[in-house]
């Protein structure tokens, strides 16, 4: 499965918000305590605060 379309898209942040940056990564991490097992992050192109499953190099088939 290809990790877009395993994205989990937690909460949109408006362009024009009054969130800071603290507040923010705040928000981050509460998602990241919610879902220890998918790596949180935001992605600047939907401002918004995402997920997706944390691939581990060594499930990879090498054949």
């Amino acid at each position: 499965m290809d990790s877009l379309e395993d994205k989990i898209v937690h909460r949109k942040i408006g362009r024009n918000s009054n969130l800071t940056v603290k507040q923010i990564m705040d928000m981050i991490e509460e998602v990241k305590k919610q879902y220890p097992e998918r790596e949180v992050f935001f992605d600047g192109d939907e401002f918004a605060i995402c997920s997706r499953k944390i691939i581990d190099s060594r499930d990879k088939s090498t054949t």
